[in-house]
């Protein structure tokens, strides 16, 4: 524990310091976006999805110079980050990165006996692998949600283990600002631990839409609908549109982006979306009878995690954070050739972001072979063999 205390405080004070140089200089972060949609919350919440008007809110906050993204979270995400609007822009990054940095550490107490597993060389203290992935320092330094994410996850995972299915899907509903995530991973969970999940997942649900529509009304609920369908048909919407919502599926580290990366240059849009949907469904199939020839927790769990985050219709470099927990989890294995994969998944987004910056799709490459890697030790042990490892 005092390893980790110790590397966190010292990662804390560094990523603050750095984050307040960052933001003295014009670069364009997805903060922007969210403190934009935290300010009309608070003082226009009816039209929080007033493209217009999120426009206006991101330049009088951030300066037109950099552009603007489109917010299509959930509003009660927008709730949330309402408090973070009465600090001046500046102030409000600072003090949103310092909570990012500071739920590491419920990250970790949720699932420490999973991340006291030794990985060499990231991990051979508790804990320590979260400061040398890379994703979660993007994640951190453009003002993302990711560590929520996780924590979520991790928190999620601790109810499992207790065998809080309810629990676990309750909390899993609460990480809904993150839909194209959650969706997967509640279906691929509902598929392995049964309907007690799906309730608490339901409950959670109708909690959060209760919250939104109380704090946006029916018409606001309507245009977050119709940006969230925008924003998945992007091809065929106006360049404004496309360059807001920033959805490029080449840069996802997912399937859809290793399907448009790799074909992108060669087959039309269409094409590129019935393989990406008939590769899908494969890999669906494929983690689903993984699913249920596992009845080990950490294994499920981690096949859930990995599973979602390649079945993701958007994912971006910073969400591979949520993937830290699966590794993890899969470290307590000792499968073949885990050392060499995630080295790699330390590695590869090092290489993508700085030298290959527009193939960030190759990023999915890994966790595809950490699904390998399970279905090897299936097919190389009885089952029973397995699940009592």
């Amino acid at each position: 524990m005092k390893p980790f205390l110790i590397t966190w405080a010292a990662f804390l004070v560094f990523m603050v310091l750095v984050g307040g140089v960052f933001r003295g200089m014009p670069v364009k972060t997805d903060f922007g976006c969210f403190y934009a949609s935290g300010l009309l919350a608070r003082t226009q919440p009816s039209q929080l999805y007033d493209l217009a008007k999120q426009r206006s809110a991101q330049a009088d906050a951030v300066g037109r110079s950099n552009g603007w993204t489109m917010f299509i979270q959930p509003p009660y995400e927008a709730l949330f980050l309402e408090p973070f609007s009465l600090l001046p822009y500046r102030a409000a990054y600072l003090t949103y990165l310092a909570f990012n940095i500071i739920l590491i550490v419920p990250c970790f107490l949720l699932a420490r006996d999973a991340f006291s597993n030794v990985i060499d060389p990231w991990q051979l203290q508790p804990g320590l692998m979260f400061f040398f992935f890379l994703p979660l320092w993007l994640g951190l330094f453009q003002g993302q949600a990711s560590v929520r994410l996780l924590l979520l996850c991790c928190a999620a995972w601790y109810a499992l283990k207790r065998g809080r299915d309810f629990m676990a899907g309750f909390l899993l509903a609460l990480a809904l600002f993150k839909l194209q995530v959650i969706v997967p991973l509640i279906s691929l969970l509902v598929v392995w631990r049964g309907l007690r999940i799906l309730g608490g997942f339901l409950t959670g649900s109708l909690a959060v839409s209760a919250v939104s529509f109380w704090l946006v009304g029916v018409g606001g609920m309507q245009h977050f609908v119709l940006l969230v369908l925008m924003s998945s048909l992007v091809s065929n919407q106006s360049p404004l549109i496309a360059a807001a919502t920033g959805q490029r599926p080449e840069l996802m580290p997912n399937l859809r982006g290793l399907v448009y990366g790799c074909g992108g240059k060669y087959l039309p849009h269409d094409w590129l979306t019935g393989v990406t949907l008939v590769l899908s469904v494969a890999l669906l199939v494929w983690v689903v009878r993984l699913l249920r020839n596992s009845q080990d927790e950490a294994t499920g769990f981690a096949l859930s995690l990995i599973g979602a985050a390649l079945l993701s219709y958007h994912f971006h470099s910073h969400d591979l954070t949520v993937v830290l927990l699966a590794i993890a989890l899969l470290a307590g294995r000792q499968l073949p050739h885990f050392d060499a994969v995630v080295l790699v998944c330390f590695l590869l987004p090092v290489m993508v972001l700085f030298f290959f910056v527009r193939s960030h799709f190759v990023m999915a490459i890994p966790l595809l072979a950490l699904v390998a890697l399970v279905a090897r030790e299936y097919r190389a042990k009885p089952i029973a063999e397995v699940s009592a490892a």
